[in-house]
């Protein structure tokens, strides 16, 4: 980029910034240098910003994870919640004294150390946790199940009852020769959808039972 010669040293109306300072043109070039407090306080804000985000989420959880206490809370209730977690879930219906690996929905563990910790390390099966099944756990084998596959008066083994034809499962497992019909409407209350039926309920009277008519009274006899 090239610069007019007006004559003169200031700026001009082209656009440009003017003449270089008199220290420039003396030292003959421009520094590369840059402004320390500038490149200083992009750290320093971002240490600031996090320590403010830091005391603000520890201020907000210290009222939600830690409220104050509940005045009508039952007392019963409070000196159960002070017990450690670890004896509150073997209270759960589990344990040595429940049964010993008894299958629970929700993964609720008992760990060692602080059980607030994910990162602890989870404690045995005989120690009264849950075990985990999974889908191949469920495949009926031999091995695994072994009931099923007994055969004696009464049981057939599950790999006898695999090999079975229909007309044979038909005379092991009879049914009923006249099945109970489906209500006609779905909306009658029956049994089946506990009195309520689906939707507008609406009840079906019975009609009511036919009397026979009686004789129509004869007028009586009298003078004309």
């Amino acid at each position: 980029m090239s610069r007019t010669n007006t004559g003169h040293h200031h700026a001009d109306d082209t656009g440009g910034i003017g003449m270089p300072a008199p220290e420039v043109i003396a030292r003959g070039y421009e520094p590369d240098t840059y402004d320390t407090r500038t490149v200083l306080s992009v750290p320093l804000l971002v240490v600031l910003f996090f320590v403010l985000a830091f005391i603000t989420v520890t201020i907000l959880f210290s009222f939600i994870a830690y409220p104050d206490p509940d005045p009508m809370a039952h007392p019963g209730r409070v000196a159960k919640n002070q017990q450690p977690l670890n004896d509150r879930l073997m209270q759960n219906y589990r344990g040595p004294k429940n049964g010993t690996g008894q299958p629970r929905l929700e993964p609720l563990k008992l760990r060692t150390g602080d059980p607030r910790a994910i990162s602890t390390t989870e404690l045995p099966v005989e120690a009264g946790n849950s075990p985990e099944y999974h889908p191949e756990d469920l495949i009926p084998t031999k091995e695994r199940y072994p009931e099923l596959f007994q055969t004696g008066p009464g049981k057939i083994g599950l790999d006898v009852m695999m090999t079975l034809s229909n007309d044979t499962l038909k005379q092991l497992f009879p049914t009923q020769a006249t099945p109970s019909q489906p209500a006609s409407s779905q909306n009658r209350p029956t049994g089946s959808n506990a009195g309520r039926g689906a939707g507008e309920s609406t009840a079906i009277l019975p009609p009511a039972p036919s009397l026979p008519v009686p004789p129509a009274p004869q007028p009586r006899g009298g003078r004309p």
